[in-house]
């Protein structure tokens, strides 16, 4: 089913987006609501992939070249927080050594910045990204056209 999509998609001259396979499966969540094999996004652990981790640090190099390591201040990223700590999209993610130690490296970005939030933030289920820490980022050093964030995201107006 999702080399069928691929396809289809790459017919059209767009390129497949990276969470496609999430998307589809999110779909048809949505058309079994109820069904007892359904398993919210939430409850389902996510490996770190190599995109991901690409992702991060392209937007770490955008974070220090186009922002100078400016945070968005504190009411913006509580206003965010509130966001992601309810979403349905937040997952707890797991992942190799490596992936762990680059992790680990994410919550010096945003320092001693702290949200209300923080113990209800996991990962993004649609980006990958560290809730905890993009809440504080700039918006346009995290942009990504290949991503479809659901319509309550404080990212969708800026990456679709």
């Amino acid at each position: 089913m999702v080399k069928n999509c691929e396809k289809k998609i790459m017919e059209r001259g767009l390129v497949p987006p990276t969470d496609l396979v999430p998307q589809i499966e999110n779909a048809l969540c949505e058309r079994l609501a109820g069904s007892r094999q359904c398993v919210p996004c939430s409850s389902v652990k996510q490996t770190l992939g190599f995109g991901e981790i690409v992702r991060w640090v392209k937007a770490m190099y955008n974070f220090a070249a186009k922002s100078q390591f400016q945070l968005v201040n504190q009411e913006e990223a509580e206003r965010r927080a509130k966001i992601c700590a309810a979403c349905p999209h937040q997952i707890s993610t797991s992942g190799c050594w490596g992936c762990k130690g680059i992790a680990g490296m994410l919550p010096a970005i945003a320092g001693a910045r702290k949200t209300s939030y923080d113990g209800q933030l996991k990962a993004c289920g649609v980006c990958g990204c560290f809730n905890a820490v993009s809440v504080h980022l700039p918006l346009d050093v995290q942009q990504d056209a290949h991503l479809s964030f659901p319509d309550h995201c404080w990212k969708k107006s800026q990456n679709e």
